[in-house]
């Protein structure tokens, strides 16, 4: 039996219980094959993400702080790393190193990352668990149904009171896929999801006054909500009910919507992992529409980066804050809307090489990226976030001028990133850390919707 979404789970007047309800249903019925294959996409692609990120200097120094806190080491193996520790260490840990390239997957309408938080989250207790493939790509896809659907309620009105949704929603999410694969009721689950969303938060201070807290926000939300799963198991700590629309809950309390009557929800015709979005490019999601503009314009006419007297950008509102930030960092240059499009008209691709140290030096994209202009604009915020646009004018030293409108970046749903371009990027993070022989047969374990064990991923 196969177990089908329809309608808004956050409709009614307890969207909290209809959500733990739908995980619940997860273990009589399972989601159709279509929805377990995507999963299965976005379980690869996140853990592409994963092994990319274990070799970052930041990743590493997280393992070194956690080993000096935690001198023994645990059973639960990190995935694309030596390391063992214990499941809420892994889970953290694995999260961050996810979140470290920004090469995870993401949910445009609640602007939030859901897997960099809920994959890790239910790897680690799934490895301890003994889980077998098909139980955990079910508990991904509970995970994000949980984290997506309080996140579009939410944005933008968390981001705009200084939230960001990823680490306040997603926390909530790795609990209900970590309660949905420990086997819980739709009462236990509802507690993981009530305990988990005190540890909700996570400030975008970042964007304002720098420093790379930003990374480690998905580490707290998966550490924080696999204990929530395992403390509601355990019985003696019970969360509140009602925690996302109730009185002082997740709407109220991070996004200032008080009296939830549902009226506010998104309706929607797919599960949230259907609807979710793929990268194919490691900067911030915000930038992509336009980097398929210049893209499209760099493959369409014969000029070169020397040409270009000005690359102007249209955006909505919430991509602004990329307007204007620097790039003397990797972890700024990723979301800086000035660097990015630098490297997408210069290089005509938009790689992780484009954002190391050599590159961030080169002075061709440092005089680019001082012509980059970004405005925000009535149409693009009249789309926005039903849709991701962007427009793109070059303005070229003969005095010609190139323009190209983008109204959904690729990798979203209605322009999916194709399995071969998934293999490519999957392929690439993964031979930084595996032998060659390894690569491939590890894309091709995850694409098998089989129940094979976990622990053969290690």
């Amino acid at each position: 039996m196969t177990h089908d979404f329809s309608g808004s789970l956050m409709a009614g007047g307890t969207p909290t219980r209809a959500l733990a309800d739908w995980c619940a249903a997860l273990r009589d019925g399972r989601p159709s094959e279509a929805v377990l294959r995507e999963s299965a996409r976005h379980v690869l692609d996140t853990l592409a993400a994963c092994a990319a990120g274990m070799r970052q200097p930041l990743v590493r120094a997280a393992i070194e702080l956690e080993r000096g806190i935690n001198a023994q080491p645990g059973p639960v193996a990190l995935f694309g790393g030596p390391e063992r520790w214990t499941v809420l260490e892994s889970a953290g840990l694995m999260a961050v190193a996810c979140h470290a390239l920004e090469m995870d997957d993401g949910n445009r309408e609640g602007s939030i990352h859901p897997a960099t938080t809920v994959v890790p989250a239910v790897l680690a207790l799934g490895w301890r668990q003994g889980a077998d493939y098909l139980e955990f790509l079910c508990a991904v896809v509970a995970g994000f149904e949980v984290a997506v659907s309080i996140a579009e309620a939410l944005h933008p009105h968390a981001s705009q009171r200084g939230f960001q949704t990823t680490p306040v929603a997603g926390v909530v999410g790795a609990a209900a896929a970590c309660a949905t694969l420990l086997g819980l009721d739709s009462a236990g689950i509802e507690s993981a999801m009530g305990l988990a969303a005190s540890a909700s938060g996570g400030l975008f201070a970042y964007l304002a006054g720098g420093g790379n807290v930003k990374k480690f926000h998905p580490g707290h939300a998966a550490r924080e909500g696999l204990r929530a799963a395992l403390m509601a198991r355990q019985g003696a700590a019970q969360g509140p009910r009602g925690v996302i629309e109730g009185h002082a809950g997740l709407l109220q309390a991070f996004g200032g919507l008080a009296q939830w009557d549902g009226s506010r929800a998104r309706e929607r015709a797919a599960p949230a992992i259907v609807r979710s979005y793929l990268k194919p490019y490691p900067c911030c999601r915000h930038i992509h529409p336009a980097v398929d503009a210049v893209l499209a314009l760099k493959a369409g006419a014969a000029w070169q980066a020397a040409d270009v007297a000005a690359i102007e950008v249209e955006t909505y509102g919430a991509a602004m804050p990329h307007a204007r930030l620097p790039w003397d960092t990797l972890e700024v240059a990723q979301l800086s809307f000035p660097w990015v499009m630098a490297l997408a008209c210069a290089d005509g691709a938009v790689t992780l090489a484009g954002f190391s140290e050599a590159a961030r030096a080169r002075p061709d994209l440092n005089a680019l990226a001082a012509r980059v202009s970004v405005t925000q604009t009535q149409e693009c915020d009249s789309l926005y976030p039903a849709s991701g646009p962007a427009r793109v004018t070059l303005r070229l030293r003969s005095g010609e001028s190139l323009s190209e409108w983008v109204a959904d970046p690729l990798g979203s749903a209605d322009r999916p990133l194709a399995d071969e371009a998934l293999d490519r990027k999957a392929e690439e993070a993964f031979g930084l850390v595996f032998p060659a022989a390894k690569v491939q047969a590890l894309i091709g374990q995850l694409r098998r919707l089989e129940p094979w064990p976990l622990a053969e991923l290690y």
